[in-house]
């Protein structure tokens, strides 16, 4: 595949239901037209993971916002936009707190968000995947007459444990000092960019239905998460130093596999994170996210 540039990438499909690999790119000097191809194949595919040789956080944090505009992750003085991951002190198996659930990033808050970018500063030889449930291709699955009963539902998002959690989720840590306010989002979204219609986050954040009885909000969203974590619309991606990993919010669920505290070389996990809201502007400026 060739930019405008002329310079070459390549896209390949993962082993698994969806997602792609994309080498050969130099993000820093990657054209207008090669970044707009980069995305387009991120929005259809759900995930892409970036063989990169290796990122400066200078460079990951200006690539990002080329993407969107990043959410201040941390008080780092020269990156707030970079959160570190790491498994260093840290045993997800045995404390159940963390990432390890299913969710989609930024969905109790009001500015959803757009991307999620996790670049591996170091990676394990074995476990600490991230996983992937396709919420485009569940819906596009479901059937006709439960497309129109859930069209207009508005589902009510809050920090804290969806009343329709997996039972093998973990518990979420909150974000510091965060109130816990409580935000709406329709339970069925069109895609910013594509336009493809998707189910957004039936649990991670869900704590009910507008105008509907708890209990049966709780039902209608295991039963939408029954239907969507079925194997056929999941994946996962087993972290690879220097790769760059981006996932669309918008139409994915994911969710960290525990890994057990770091004891060398072989078994740490250090990775720079980055959320971003937004669309590039080569999308136009009536995309909203």
């Amino acid at each position: 595949m060739l930019d405008a540039m002329g310079s070459e990438f390549t896209l390949a499909p993962l082993d698994g239901n969806f997602g792609l690999l994309a080498r050969d790119i130099d993000l820093p000097v990657l054209s207008d037209a090669g970044l707009k191809t980069l995305l387009l194949a991120l929005y259809e595919n759900r995930f892409v993971v970036v063989e990169t040789g290796g990122l400066e956080p200078c460079d990951f944090v200006a690539f990002a916002r080329r993407v969107g505009e990043p959410i201040r992750l941390s008080g780092h003085e020269e990156f707030p936009e970079i959160a570190r991951i790491t498994n260093m002190g840290t045993d997800t198996r045995s404390t159940r707190k963390g990432a390890a659930h299913w969710h989609t990033d930024q969905s109790f808050r009001e500015e959803l968000s757009s991307v999620t970018m996790l670049y591996s500063v170091q990676a394990p030889k074995r476990g600490g995947e991230t996983r992937f449930c396709d919420m485009a291709g569940a819906y596009r699955a479901l059937p006709e007459g439960r497309k129109r009963e859930i069209a207009d539902l508005m589902v009510e998002h809050r920090h804290g444990v969806s009343i329709a959690a997996r039972r093998e989720d973990h518990t979420p840590i909150p974000p510091r000092g965060w109130d816990y306010r409580t935000v709406y989002h329709p339970l069925v979204r069109s895609h910013p960019v594509t336009g493809a219609k998707t189910l957004y986050a039936v649990t991670g954040t869900s704590q009910g239905i507008r105008g509907m009885e708890r209990e049966a909000a709780r039902e209608l969203l295991t039963e939408l998460g029954d239907h969507a974590f079925q194997a056929r619309f999941l994946a996962a991606h087993a972290h690879r130093v220097h790769d760059l990993l981006m996932w669309d919010n918008p139409t994915t669920m994911h969710s960290a596999s525990p890994i057990g505290q770091a004891t060398g070389a072989d078994d740490t996990r250090l990775i720079h994170r980055i959320s971003l809201r937004g669309y590039p502007p080569m999308f136009g400026a009536h995309v909203d996210a």
